[in-house]
Order: structure tokens, then C-alpha cells, then sequence
């Protein structure tokens, strides 16, 4: 089996778990308030990539790879797997899952606009079309079963679309920091984790669950969050950029197919014309990216 296959079996792979993500999302929150969803999330995740460096006996990179970025991981942990968590919960608290999944997808658009902010990359005028070209995708989504001055709809839009911004800085700020893999996510969730943990005065925290709740949270930490990130991670040391991109594409795809299929949400023809927008847009700056 060549490089490039395991390649692409290993991107599929993770765009598929991370496809669930919002399925579960919405199970969990409809059975736990979303931030005891988010700390068990974050204890399930930590302790499986933990486990990983256990079982590959690296533990000692923990420390090596913290004494040379003792800020970012502070706080890139605080705004990806921190703040981003809390407010993607959130929205599937205040509107369907179908749309929470599109609203989250604006972030490879948003990521354009931040790598010119904080990285002075260049972005050229097809690049901002297509920006452009998604928003109208969003403004298509955002008005499809509601007006804009709904005050639930607006939340709902508001928080969503925190929660994109919030991961594309994420990953704007990661993709400019080179560290190991499994020693680097272990510590951007831990502080993550230690940031939601000192938010416990505010929010309730359930410690005490059913079986079924923490096979549901344990599933989303492991599997989703780390397993599918150190594969996608694998992924993109075997393929090139463009096809990693392309499979990247699958997810809010299969993410409306599992909730069409598992929570029985109905998605409107409008529906699918703006998240096809959204799509044509990311697709053509894939496309933009490849010629360079």
C-alpha cells in the first residue's frame, strides 16, 4: 500500500468522524447542558492522547515541546478548545443541527481574512470573491425558516458564527507553529480543559452521569476530537495540500447526512442552495490554491 493511499484512507477516515460530530453534538446537549459536555469531552480527549504517548513512550516530549512555546499553547488551548467548545455547544442549543454544521463551516473563509491579519499572507481579489461568494451562501442559510430579526434565530447566527471565527483562528495560529503532533494536541487540551474547569462558579458542571451520557461524551473525545485529528494530521503528511482539501469538503456533507439520517431533521431546498454556495466557494479556492 503506497504513501498517497494510506494517505487518503487516513483523511477519509477522519473527515468521516469528524462528520459525527454534530450529530452528537445535539444528542449530548439535548440530554447534558453543554458545557458538562464540553469537560467530559475535553477529560476523555486528554486522557486518550495521553495514552497514546503512554503506549509510544514519548511523555517526556510533554515538557520539551511546552519549554519551547509556553505561550501559544496557553493560548491557542483556550481559544480552539476552550472558548470555541462552550459556544459551538451552544448553538446547537439554539437552533437545528443541519444549520449549526453549515453556520461552523464558514471558517476556511474567515481563516483567509485572519492569515492577512496576523501573517500578512497575501490574498488576492479572486480569493476575496470567494469570501464574498460564501457569505452570500450564509445569508441564503441564515434566512431560510426565520427572518434576521427573530431574537432566538439571531443568537443562534451570532453564537454559530463565534464559534467559526474562534476555529479559524485556532488553526491559523497552529498552522503557522510547528510542533509534534500527539505531545502538542495533549497540551492545547489540557488548557483548554483547565480554562473550562475555572469557569465552573459560572456554569453548572455535571459530575455525576448515566452510563449511556458518558459512553456519548467518552465517543465524542476520543474518537472526533483526537483519534480523527492525529489521523487527519497523518493525512496531510502523505497527500498533498489540494486533495486533503478536497476531502475536507466531505464533512458538512456527511455531517447533514447523519443528522438527516440519525435525528430525522429535514433539510430545506434552501437550505441546500446556500450550504452549495458556501461549498462552491471553499471548492474554488482549493482550486485557486492548487495553481499557485
Amino acid at each position: 500500500m503506497t504513501d498517497s493511499y494510506k494517505g487518503s484512507l487516513y483523511a477519509l477516515l477522519a473527515v468521516t468522524m469528524f462528520a459525527t460530530l454534530g450529530t452528537g453534538f445535539k444528542i449530548a446537549v439535548s440530554r447534558m447542558n453543554s458545557f458538562s459536555v464540553v469537560v467530559w469531552m475535553g477529560i476523555w480527549a486528554s486522557l486518550a492522547l495521553f495514552g497514546f504517548l503512554l503506549r509510544e513512550q514519548r511523555i517526556n516530549m510533554i515538557m520539551s515541546e511546552f519549554r519551547q512555546r509556553p505561550i501559544f499553547f496557553p493560548a491557542a488551548g483556550i481559544i480552539g478548545l476552550g472558548i470555541q467548545q462552550i459556544l459551538c455547544l451552544q448553538t446547537y442549543e439554539y437552533i437545528p443541527a443541519n444549520q449549526a454544521v453549515i453556520l461552523h463551516y464558514t471558517y476556511p473563509l474567515m481563516m483567509l481574512l485572519l492569515s492577512n491579519l496576523f501573517f500578512r499572507e497575501k490574498i488576492g481579489w479572486p480569493a476575496l470573491c470567494c469570501v464574498a461568494l460564501g457569505f452570500v451562501g450564509v445569508v441564503v442559510l441564515v434566512t431560510t425558516g426565520g427572518v434576521l430579526g427573530d431574537v432566538r434565530l439571531s443568537i443562534g447566527i451570532v453564537v454559530a458564527l463565534g464559534t467559526a471565527f474562534s476555529f479559524a483562528l485556532f488553526c491559523v495560529l497552529i498552522k503557522h507553529a510547528s510542533f509534534a503532533v500527539i505531545p502538542g494536541m495533549f497540551l492545547l487540551n489540557i488548557f483548554g480543559l483547565l480554562f473550562l474547569l475555572c469557569l465552573q462558579p459560572i456554569y453548572s458542571m455535571q459530575w455525576s452521569i448515566s452510563n449511556t451520557d458518558m459512553l456519548l461524551v467518552a465517543y465524542l473525545g476520543i474518537f472526533p476530537t483526537a483519534v480523527a485529528f492525529i489521523l487527519w494530521n497523518k493525512a496531510l503528511r502523505m497527500i498533498p495540500t489540494g486533495r486533503s482539501s478536497n476531502f475536507a469538503l466531505l464533512v458538512p456533507i456527511l455531517s447533514l447526512v447523519c443528522i438527516t439520517l440519525v435525528l430525522r431533521e429535514r433539510i430545506a431546498p434552501l437550505q441546500a442552495i446556500g450550504m452549495a454556495i458556501v461549498l462552491i466557494s471553499i471548492f474554488i479556492n482549493v482550486r485557486l490554491a492548487g495553481r499557485k
